[in-house]
């Protein structure tokens, strides 16, 4: 951990305590000023009474949240670890308060104030947590308290998404070098690591061998260093292993999605919710996108297409973006619509005529307010209504037309197996780095089918959303 971590880490704790004390101060005035929703106060409490008894238990919820490790956090973890992190901390100390006070009306008289707390705690510590988070950022833009970071990508590999990500200071890295690995790859890492130049390496490469690999580990172990590879396919599924034994014989299988079973079921209560929330949300801005639509091109308003499914094919809605007679489908521009799509294929930035997705930088085909639309996808808000018929999920691969599908369908049927998404990792990925290769997507697709859980869920449509908010847009015309 770095000196400028502790720094943080420690700072972080009368920070948590005063935004602590603060909900509880804000659930006092609540119950004090709602009695006509949660009832008459029956027991009086004073407000210097109230704090001494928070003050008390104060002690043990840091010592719990020390325990899960909330104070043990380094800059360049992902912020929703640490928000589950303070959910589950929280949660634990409400237990905590109940077994002290909840039970003795005498001590502790209201049990609003206690649920209001620990509500008003996550959101608080959530925001102290957030602006902590905030100034640290800003610390790495000018260059303090930055990983110092080794990427080891091997011959002739391909790491621009590795690059986009880690070149980016606010993420908390520094790159100092990019180095093949070769038979004086170990004695250039002994230089860089004698000048203290190396914090962590990064073995970019799927395809080194495990040689190569088992050296870099040996020597990060030895010089204490973190060491983080990307896997290959294979070694994606690796963490979804069951070991079992036949007649003394021992066999190891890969388990099937987590999705199984009353996983599903979870999902798809999810998405639900989920996709009626955002619908009711969004609804104000059907009428404006129709407007703005209409006065811009002629055409329908919502471009219907067909998409490949987990199940089956089926139809997909989002504002229609492009030129009506330039889109593909029966209802739009037809056969010329598809000759022109033909024609784009040649000039496709996304791996050329061969390419699994056409993907074209100012694409004639797209309309002004369509172009807005997809750099703000605002143009996806139908894709909610395929959420709650249950032809799509919240959360999962991208959706693809059928002849890009064809492409791919029986090589990686694996991405068949659960439904497209609105949003997913890959998803997220992208709106980092446009042009994320193909097998990167397919990496992305197969760690959410074989890792997936509620919780997993939650965390991408929180980043979702939160980039969807407050990133800066793309320099690149899609």
């Amino acid at each position: 951990m770095k000196k400028t971590e502790l720094i943080f880490n420690l700072i972080s704790i009368p920070v948590d305590a005063a935004m602590l004390l603060i909900a509880a101060v804000v659930s006092f005035y609540l119950r004090q000023n709602t009695t006509s929703i949660v009832g008459p106060i029956v027991y009086h409490l004073q407000l210097g009474e109230f704090l001494n008894a928070a003050m008390n238990i104060l002690p043990f919820l840091l010592l719990i949240f020390a325990l899960l490790g909330l104070y043990n956090l380094r800059g360049t973890r992902a912020f929703t670890n640490e928000l589950g992190k303070i959910i589950i901390a929280i949660s634990l100390g409400l237990l905590v308060f109940i077994l002290f006070f909840f039970f003795n009306q005498s001590l502790f008289p209201s049990r609003f104030i206690v649920l209001a707390t620990w509500g008003l705690g996550i959101v608080f510590m959530f925001i102290g947590a957030l602006f902590l988070r905030a100034i640290q950022g800003q610390l790495f833009l000018k260059g303090i308290g930055l990983h110092k970071l080794v990427i080891v990508n091997g011959k002739n590999s391909h790491t621009g998404i590795i690059e986009q990500v880690y070149k980016n200071k606010s993420y908390g890295y520094q790159i100092i070098k990019e180095i093949d690995f070769n038979e004086t790859t170990l004695a250039e890492l002994e230089v860089l690591y004698e000048k203290g130049k190396i914090d962590e390496i990064l073995q970019a490469n799927p395809s080194l061998s495990d040689v190569a690999n088992l050296q870099l580990v040996e020597f990060a172990r030895n010089k204490g260093l973190q060491f983080s590879f990307v896997p290959n396919l294979f070694e994606v599924q690796r963490n979804v292993v069951e070991t079992s034994s036949v007649k003394g014989i021992p066999v190891i299988s890969l388990k099937n999605t987590p999705l199984d079973g009353w996983g599903k079921v979870a999902k798809r209560v999810l998405d639900i919710f989920a996709s009626s929330l955002c619908l009711l949300v969004t609804s104000p801005l059907f009428i404006l996108i129709a407007l703005a639509i209409k006065l811009d091109s002629k055409g329908k308003i919502i471009y219907i297409a067909t998409r490949g499914g987990s199940d089956e094919d089926f139809k997909f809605y989002k504002f229609r973006s492009m030129f009506s007679h330039m889109s593909v489908g029966d209802r739009y521009g037809g056969d010329a619509a598809e000759k022109i799509r033909l024609e784009l294929w040649k000039k496709n930035d996304r791996g050329g005529a061969e390419g699994p997705f056409l993907k074209i930088k100012s694409d004639p085909r797209v309309t002004r307010v369509g172009r807005f639309l997809r750099k703000t996808k605002l143009d996806e808000i139908p894709q909610f209504w395929n959420v709650l018929k249950g032809d799509m999920s919240m959360v999962g691969p991208r959706a693809h037309v059928l002849d890009e599908v064809d492409r791919y369908r029986n090589r990686y049927r694996r991405m068949f197996s659960i439904k497209p998404g609105t949003f997913g990792m890959s998803q997220i990925a992208q709106m980092s780095w446009l042009d994320l290769p193909f097998e990167e997507e397919i990496k992305l697709n197969t760690y959410y089918i074989e890792n997936w859980s509620l919780w997993l869920d939650i965390k991408i449509l929180a980043k979702s959303f939160w980039l969807l908010m407050f990133r800066s847009g793309s320099k690149e015309d899609y």
